[in-house]
């Protein structure tokens, strides 16, 4: 390898299964990046399509890209894999179906260092992959969690909840190598799905300083039908296992971490128990799952240690949960983990069942036109 690539400055990772169909242009548009001193390494985790093909193909035709070819490690094992790789000051770990703005690496490694941040963390849209519609998700990077300052000392510098104002992937983030290996994060490689949830909350929490990028850097490709979709109907109660694993890493910290942490973390728990309750496609493995719920059985959210006004940090959390339970059958109405329905703290918005005309009214204006952010 030359010196040049020895020297960079950012190592960036990119994992790949099966996207023969997206991976080239994942490709071009990290070749088009304006940042010179970086160094990309293909993960190619034992594809059954072309996708080994096309990576190496453009390797040996750009001198900053190579690939290294796995036999099927999963996602967590291929990002170790890559991040063994890793030479560079900083790195970062992306999925090789995205796109990728050209000023992406630039704009994060500026942010990085003129933050002195183990962590540089941007925005993103959505890219429907059947027509190429692009789409500005609020919830992504949420602006109302975050200091006005484009660098801060990590939560503890924040008035806003770390787990609601960013996500738990690891695509939209700049990491310090040394930090990375000082703390000996790493993805977990007994997860199915949500492994990157573990390391990038970990990675978020243990930041002495944060840095943002208020800008849309990543075009996240939706709609492809990946295998994270098709693990989680294998796997659907894999994120309560990483929902567990990181409040045990929580609860390990020193200096009253956990403490401080508890009621954020939990209700941000609460908020994505539901999300992948409602979007679980067989409806079959969702009705296990509200039922699950329901039963008390996902003990680690902690929901009949508190009351219910605790969880209701999230606008629509309480509305959201009463769906579940009367989708289940009447008699969950009454007597799931946050007591009655009918005595939640449902503030603006109510469960449509206790609305009166007028709420009703509201409720589907609301629906028609949406907020810029409920936060």
């Amino acid at each position: 390898m030359c010196a040049q690539l020895h020297n960079a400055a950012v190592d960036v990772i990119v994992t790949a299964h099966n996207m023969e169909s997206c991976i080239g242009a994942c490709l071009d548009s990290l070749e088009r990046q304006t940042f010179e001193s970086l160094r990309v390494v293909v993960v190619e985790d034992g594809s059954t399509d072309g996708t080994a093909a096309i990576a190496q193909d453009f390797a040996a035709h750009h001198a900053r890209f190579s690939v290294i070819s796995t036999g099927g490690l999963g996602a967590g094992g291929a990002r170790n894999k890559g991040m063994q790789e890793v030479r560079a000051p900083y790195f970062m770990i992306l999925d090789g179906d995205d796109v990728f703005h050209p000023d992406m690496v630039e704009a994060l490694h500026r942010a990085a260092i003129d933050g002195g941040a183990d962590i540089a963390i941007c925005d993103m849209q959505e890219m429907d992959n059947a027509t190429g519609a692009l789409t500005h998700p609020l919830w992504a990077l949420k602006q109302s969690q975050l200091p006005t300052e484009g660098a801060f000392d990590g939560w503890r510098g924040m008035d806003g909840n770390i787990f609601a104002a960013f996500m738990g992937w690891p695509w939209d983030k700049l990491y310090r190598t040394e930090f990375v290996h000082e703390r000996g994060l790493s993805f977990p490689e007994d997860l199915p799905n949500s492994e990157d949830m573990v390391f990038t909350y970990q990675a978020l929490v243990l930041a002495k300083r944060l840095a943002v990028a208020n800008r849309v850097l990543v075009d996240h490709r939706m709609g492809r039908g990946s295998t994270v979709s098709s693990s989680r109907e294998r796997a659907p109660l894999a994120f309560y296992d990483a929902i567990c694993r990181v409040k045990a890493f929580l609860q390990k910290q020193p200096d009253g971490t956990w403490e401080k942490l508890q009621r954020d973390y939990l209700s941000w728990a609460f908020d994505w128990t539901l999300w992948n309750i409602e979007t679980m496609p067989d409806e079959g493995t969702r009705r296990m799952m509200a039922r699950t719920l329901h039963d008390g059985a996902l003990e680690a959210l902690e929901l009949e240690e508190h009351p219910a006004l605790y969880f209701a940090e999230y606008p629509r959390s309480m509305q959201r949960y009463a769906t579940l339970m009367t989708w289940l059958d009447v008699d969950s109405r009454d007597n799931g983990p946050l007591g009655r329905l009918d005595a939640l703290p449902y503030g603006a918005y109510k469960f449509w069942d206790f609305m009166n005309p007028a709420q009703k009214a509201l409720a589907a204006w609301r629906e028609r036109h949406p907020k810029p952010s409920e936060w």
